[in-house]
């Protein structure tokens, strides 16, 4: 057997594949040999093995037991979802690394691997774990590879293939922690894009990221991400992508609500109408050009006025008596 058939703990049961499409989309779910992925690490699943065949991959997430031609690149000869397969197709789309090692064994990576992998002291998020062979369940000639996820005190998370998951170990039982010189410990999507510029996440070009997330990549670090409402356009390499506009009665309908919010109706725009009795009600009188207050009729100042009249009447009628 020339590579790891990962953790000999548990027992796999192996499926034939009956198509040449090994993983295939269907909407947010990607299907291996009729299963879904056990784990996924920066969105690259881990698929359970399910029989010996090549691997081809063109993000990280789609895998054919074929090349799809441009962009597609092979992570396993022969062997299908081992160990190696994962930690290579997933050091290859987060961080550039070549798939091609030159082992036979898992174990080997330690001594064996491209150039720019290198062993470090103290693992981080990306990097590789390496076992030897019957180390803490490893197989007891091919020995195991995992991928760290998340680094405590003493342990370490990892998701892994053969047996594919999310697995927790003790850190003493690495043989070796191997990272990649584009790792820069965290789980930036566009510390592989091969360019500055505009990708859309998980498409055929840039693996990483959230599909249907517009990534601004700038020297390897996300500058800004777009939310595409109507779905991320990938245009051909070199061009950047971009977000679908919105469906035309998407607009119509957007254009209708704006103008609705922006003109109130009729009746807000003008002032409530009162009855005549309720504006000589509520004040006393009307401006004239002089600045005088004139009585309306019926007011507070005309019965005033007519009451002193009464009066003084009253007054000069005694005043004729008397004389």
């Amino acid at each position: 057997m020339r590579k790891a058939l990962g953790l000999v703990a548990a027992a796999v049961t192996v499926i034939a594949c009956s198509s040449e499409d090994v993983g295939r989309s269907n909407a947010a779910v990607d299907y291996i040999c009729n299963e879904s992925a056990a784990a996924t690490l920066d969105g690259i699943p881990a698929y359970a093995y399910c029989g010996n065949f090549n691997v081809w991959s063109n993000n990280g997430v789609d895998t054919k037991s074929s090349s799809g031609g441009t962009g597609w690149v092979q992570t396993e000869g022969g062997y299908g979802y081992q160990c190696v397969e994962y930690a290579a197709r997933y050091e290859h789309f987060e961080f550039g690394v070549a798939t091609s090692w030159g082992i036979s064994y898992a174990y080997q990576m330690c001594n064996t691997h491209p150039t720019s992998m290198s062993t470090v002291s103290k693992p981080m998020h990306g990097d590789l774990m390496i076992f030897a062979p019957g180390s803490c369940g490893a197989d007891g000639t091919a020995g195991h590879v995992a991928v760290v996820d998340t680094v405590g005190a003493t342990t370490v998370k990892t998701v892994q293939e053969n047996v594919a998951g999310s697995y927790t170990y003790n850190q003493s039982c690495a043989s070796c922690w191997l990272h990649a010189a584009n790792n820069n410990g965290s789980s930036d999507p566009c510390a592989t894009a091969p360019s500055n510029g505009l990708y859309c996440g998980q498409s055929t070009q840039f693996g990483g990221g959230t599909k249907d997330v517009l990534y601004d990549c700038e020297n390897g670090v996300t500058s800004s991400t777009t939310a595409c409402a109507y779905g991320c356009i990938v245009e051909p390499p070199g061009t950047n992508d971009k977000c679908a506009d919105a469906p035309a009665d998407a607009g119509s309908d957007a254009s209708s609500d704006a103008s609705s919010d922006a003109t109130p109706p009729a009746s807000d725009a003008s002032p409530p109408q009162t009855d005549a009795a309720a504006q000589s009600d509520a004040g006393d009188g009307t401006n004239e050009s002089g600045g005088c207050a004139v009585g309306a009729a019926g007011s507070s100042r005309a019965r005033g006025a007519t009451t002193l009249l009464v009066i003084a009447l009253v007054i000069a009628a005694r005043r004729r008596r008397r004389a």
